[in-house]
């Protein structure tokens, strides 16, 4: 557990130093927990687990990041603006990666969970979603959706935006809002049916 440490408060470096920065102390706890789950002996390993369930509370209800200790974690992790980032027990994840804030790595339409290689960067917003592989050295983009595995030395991008002039934006707007406040006729009642004729300008026999 501390060589793990060791190797994860370097990765802090450009935030201020590890002992100001919550990722740290998130990811030492979540080290904790693993290490004391991970023990033998009961009259050590019952202690260890309970204050690791007790010391997790604030940053599971005020942050709500959940690193369960049956996630397998290599050295190095490092969580930039750990908010709402959810793991789900069994994910592995490999050495040096990066998740960035609002990160779900989780169940999926494909049984199992993911496995991240290492020096994976998973950036905002993004979901790796059932038991797909994401190779070495791989950077997730904003808001993408993986379903599916992700070769080594790939990037993920989402679908591109589409940048308009602001005038446009306010003419199409105005065009909606004056769709939407046009009223629609009511239906009138049915035309009568023609009357058949002979082509003389009297109606035909038997019509009356």
């Amino acid at each position: 557990m501390l060589d793990q440490l060791r190797r994860d408060a370097p990765r802090y470096a450009h935030l201020g130093g590890w002992w100001k920065s919550p990722g740290f102390w998130v990811v030492a706890l979540y080290r904790l927990g693993a290490w004391g789950h991970g023990l033998r002996n009961p009259l050590l390993r019952i202690p260890v687990v309970m204050a690791y369930r007790i010391l997790k509370l604030p940053w599971r209800i005020l942050l709500n990041v959940y690193l369960p200790p049956t996630a397998h974690i290599g050295p190095g992790l490092c969580l930039i603006h750990p908010n709402n980032i959810l793991v789900a027990p069994g994910v592995v994840i490999g050495k040096d990666c990066i998740l960035f804030h609002e990160v779900t790595l989780g169940t999926g339409p494909t049984p199992g969970v993911p496995t991240l290689g290492d020096g994976v960067d998973v950036y905002v917003g993004a979901r790796v979603l059932g038991g797909v592989r994401i190779g070495d050295a791989s950077m997730i983009g904003a808001n993408c959706v993986v379903t599916r595995s992700i070769p080594p030395g790939s990037v993920v991008v989402a679908a591109p935006n589409r940048i308009v002039p602001r005038s446009l934006a306010g003419f199409a707007r105005k065009a909606d809002e004056k769709t939407a406040a046009t009223p629609t006729p009511a239906p009138g009642p049915p035309a009568p049916a023609a009357t058949p004729s002979t082509g003389d300008g009297d109606p035909e026999p038997g019509s009356r």
